[in-house]
């Protein structure tokens, strides 16, 4: 199998709650497959980083932010607990309540940030990779100057810190609106445990712990922003000091990734990526496992059972429950005669929403011009999955399909004729209406990398499938895999190529805009065609 990370189904973050150490507990979740657990900053909860903590989703992560006790919603912590390791055992008692039963990818922010520190060195079982972001543990900017502070200036500046983590930032107006209000409800619903956690996340001193998590060389991501009015960067100095890595700063205040998500998404991308190779395969791997039992009960032949299984992509065996993917699966067999295209469609929740799982001859353009088909009908894409084996030259696509107007008998046998049609010279094409905010990226090329993935995220509209596909056929790429889903109303599209492409020319083209060159490449080519005339 292709060593490559999953990108799974997006799904919306869900408001969830759940007991917790015999005690009432709000938390966000959504996504599948790599576990992320991310801890919110003073003050704030999960509500605060939704936007954010999509982008981690549609990285095929499985994401876990609880509100910390005291804060959203989330009961208290008893007065003797209200310490930072209190807070480290919450959070571990809340990984043992939700299920998580592997190590994971955690994330903490500011007061999370100290959080998750305490929770790798007190459960280093917990934690595969550690990423601070603008984190408590370092109080010596505080501690150095408070003495000063108190003579001088009286002890309201030691209120300081609070004032300054709501006030106007480089965040913006609307993202510091957003944060009052939610510190203001915090506050109101548990001051006094508000308070304590907020002169806990300043006077947290956790060199000790951090030391020790460098002695033991967990992997560690330290992540700051060059306009933190809260907490300077030196702090982020000394954690990148004692952790023995360069760190990363991006521009912002100190709530940066909560008006900045797509930075965020972007700065984490690599990190993602590698750490969903590692998972992918092992999850990947006990999926297929499944799928052979599964197929084993079916009338699939074993043999043929174990060659479509040997060829299949990670990305697509993780797109799917195993049970989903075996009915596409047995598909495959018999095989395919000359110039065929079997088609199943299978209800979903309602009348007008299908999967629809089509097996072809794999040729250039075949997804394209599957997606067309299906757009000339009317029919929306919301999420798709494809695999193919190019040895035997067999693809399989499977498709989510809704409609405004209902599926008949008669429209059904309109779409499989025409879906049959693609077997011949006939190509469909729709005409495709390109956006102003499609962006595209590609992870995983590089000197002798036979394959990568490209990610595109653009407003989803009828066509738009077709038209990245049939841009990936146009220029010589083969789609491997394929892993397509859509939440409101945005397309977030992740491909498993084989081959070199421009990948800033599909952005220009799925955005209406021209490349910087292309005027003067329209001018060099019409001087050419007029000297051959």
């Amino acid at each position: 199998m292709r060593d490559i990370a999953q990108f799974g189904t997006v799904q919306i973050l869900d408001s969830r709650e759940i007991i917790v150490g015999g005690r009432p507990a709000s938390y966000a979740t959504g996504g599948s497959g790599l576990p992320v657990l991310f801890l919110h900053g003073w003050g704030l909860d999960h509500r605060a980083y939704r936007r954010s903590l999509r982008r981690l989703t549609s990285r095929g992560c499985r994401v876990l932010a609880p509100s910390l006790p005291g804060f959203g919603g989330t009961a208290e912590l008893p007065w003797h607990l209200r310490t930072i390791d209190g807070y480290a055992a919450w959070v571990e008692q809340f990984l043992r309540a939700v299920g998580v039963d592997q190590p994971a990818l955690v994330l903490g922010h500011s007061f999370g940030g100290g959080v998750a520190a305490k929770l790798a060195y007190e459960h280093p079982e917990r934690v595969r990779y550690l990423v601070l972001l603008n984190s408590v543990g370092d109080p010596r900017w505080l501690l150095a100057n408070a003495r000063r502070k108190i003579t001088t200036l009286g002890w309201g500046t030691l209120v300081k810190p609070f004032v300054d983590a709501l006030r106007p930032s480089p965040e913006g107006l609307a993202t510091t609106v957003m944060v009052n209000r939610l510190a203001i409800e915090n506050i109101a619903r548990h001051p006094l445990a508000v308070l304590q956690a907020g002169w806990l996340a300043l006077s947290a001193d956790l060199s000790t712990e951090m030391a020790a998590l460098a002695e033991r060389e967990l992997p560690v991501l330290v992540l700051w922003s060059d306009h933190d009015g809260v907490i300077p960067l030196s702090a982020f100095d000394t954690f990148c000091s004692t952790f023995r890595t360069d760190g990363q700063v991006v521009h912002g205040g100190h709530s940066w990734l909560l008006t900045n998500p797509d930075v965020f998404g972007e700065v984490l991308d690599n990190l993602v990526h590698l750490e969903n190779v590692h998972e992918g395969r092992r999850v990947a791997a006990d999926n297929v496992a499944h799928l052979r039992e599964l197929l084993a009960g079916s009338t699939v032949p074993r043999k043929i059972a174990s060659r479509l299984l040997a060829g299949v992509s990670p990305l697509w065996v993780l797109s799917e429950a195993p049970s989903v993917l075996a009915a596409d699966l047995a598909l495959c067999h018999p095989r395919l005669r000359p110039g065929e295209v079997r088609a199943v469609a299978r209800a979903i929740e309602s009348s007008n929403t299908f999967r629809l799982t089509v097996v072809a001859a794999d040729r250039p353009g075949l997804l394209a011009d599957t997606a067309a088909t299906l757009a000339s009908e009317g029919v929306s894409i919301v999420a798709a999955s494809a695999t193919t084996w190019p040895e035997q030259r067999l693809a399989l696509h499977s498709v989510t399909v809704r409609s405004a107007t209902a599926f008949d008998a008669q429209r059904w046998a309109v779409i499989g004729s025409r879906l049959r049609a693609m077997a011949t010279d006939e190509t469909p094409h729709y005409p495709f209406e390109p956006s102003d905010h499609a962006t595209v990226t590609r992870s995983g090329a590089g000197a002798g990398v036979a394959s990568s993935v490209v990610r595109v995220t653009a407003p989803d509209r009828l066509g738009l499938l077709s038209a990245i596909c049939r841009w990936f056929a146009d220029a010589g790429v083969s789609i491997e895999a394929a892993s397509v889903s859509t939440v409101d109303g945005t397309a977030e599209d992740v491909f498993l190529i084989t081959g070199d492409c421009d990948i800033h020319d599909l952005e220009h083209q799925l955005s209406g805009k021209q490349p910087s060159g292309a005027p003067l490449a329209m001018i060099g080519a019409l001087l050419r065609r007029l000297r051959a005339s």
